[in-house]
């Protein structure tokens, strides 16, 4: 029958289109070998790093810069100082009933009502005239008005109080319970110190992250280690912001992995064997254990540390792939060891022996109607 004949001609023509084009069949994401073979181009946009207890180290050391290295630990500006805007009361005494500031009384003291300091930095005191109040402490202004004063009142004597502080406070916002300015104190005042003057965090610490910007520069911290790390909780100068963010974490798992998801993390460090127990582990009869890989963008200075001249990227950051090889069973202690960081993306490899029950498979659902064709012309022949 000639139709038959064409048919089945054609469907072999399918299968063998099938078997010699590997790419048209389905895939959750490039092989091991794919990986590891485009990161030898030179054009590579990424850098592959299999990972050793030496890495797990380095990573580890260099997981995040303390504050004090990045904003310093030191109070460079006494919050005794008096600055433009603060309120200042002056009050006087002479040792004369008679004296100016006296007005008949035995106690002979005089208070000048509050008054802010100028926007040139001067206050006024009646008889002394403007004195210099900013960028001075309450005891310099106190010697400067006592020898303006001291030839026309009787041995004055001058007490200089900051009432209302506003050049030597902080901002402190976001999720604390009470946002606001927070006024130093002379004692001198640390991260923890300020956000529980603010009435401290209104959601719980491991949901939070801590941003502090000084001047042009904004660093961030975990609320967690903040909490744990007391080098961490640095001391805070005159006009630094302080934000409270609600910045949860998350990783993502793509591949031969029992589940494909999103998996937000509460834990101050997640540990790579954590990570992958939460979405069931490796998928045995897809993985490929020697293909666990994990996606980053670390600074080009840590990968150059790490994988001398063997660097992908000029830039200030560099994609890395880490690699992990379970089939070694120091690779577990490896996963232990491997620290999760927000937005990673685990990949887990297929296994060649998937690739293979794929391909099977497609040629067994391609073949199955040319076998059945076959057999239906064979019994109609044999009614000729």
């Amino acid at each position: 029958m000639p139709f038959l004949t064409k048919f089945t001609s054609l469907s072999l023509a399918a299968i063998c289109l099938s078997t010699t084009s590997c790419t048209v069949m389905p895939s959750s994401g490039p092989s091991s070998g794919q990986i590891l073979q485009e990161a030898k181009d030179s054009y590579s946009p990424y850098t592959v790093i299999p990972v050793t207890q030496g890495i797990v180290s380095l990573l580890s050391s260099s997981l995040d810069t303390q504050l004090a290295e990045t904003l310093g630990n030191t109070r460079k500006r006494s919050s005794s100082i008096i600055g433009v805007g603060d309120t200042v009361v002056v009050s006087i005494w002479e040792a004369s009933p008679d004296g100016l500031f006296s007005g008949g009384s035995a106690k002979g003291a005089t208070q000048i009502p509050e008054q802010p300091v100028s926007e040139s930095g001067t206050i006024s005191v009646p008889y002394a005239g403007t004195v210099k109040a900013a960028n001075r402490t309450p005891q310099q202004v106190k010697a400067a008005i006592e020898n303006a004063l001291a030839r026309i009142a009787i041995q004055p004597q001058v007490l200089v109080s900051v009432v209302k502080n506003v050049s030597n406070t902080v901002t402190v916002t976001g999720e604390v319970a009470s946002s606001g300015r927070i006024a130093l104190s002379p004692r001198g005042e640390k991260l923890l110190d300020v956000i529980a003057m603010a009435g401290g965090p209104r959601i719980e610490s491991h949901q939070l992250s801590v941003q502090i910007t000084r001047g042009r520069r904004t660093e961030t911290v975990p609320m967690e280690r903040l909490i744990s790390d007391p080098s961490e909780n640095i001391y805070v100068q005159s006009d630094d912001v302080i934000a409270l963010i609600r910045q949860p974490r998350s990783f993502t798992v793509f591949g031969a992995a029992t589940a494909n998801a999103s998996i937000q993390f509460d834990e101050s460090q997640l540990f790579l064997n954590q990570a992958l127990a939460k979405v069931g582990g490796l998928n045995d009869e897809r993985a490929n254990a020697r293909g666990v890989f994990i996606y980053r963008t670390e600074p080009t200075s840590l990968v150059q540390r790490m994988v001398p001249g063997k660097v992908a990227s000029s830039g200030a950051t560099t994609n890395v792939i880490y690699q992990i090889d379970l089939k070694d069973p120091n690779g577990f202690f490896l996963l232990k060891g491997f620290s999760l960081r927000n937005r990673d993306l685990i990949y887990i490899a297929n296994s060649s022996l998937a690739e293979v029950r794929k391909f099977a498979t497609l040629v067994s659902s391609t073949a199955a109607p040319v076998a059945q064709a076959a057999s239906v012309g064979s019994t109609l022949n044999n009614f000729k």
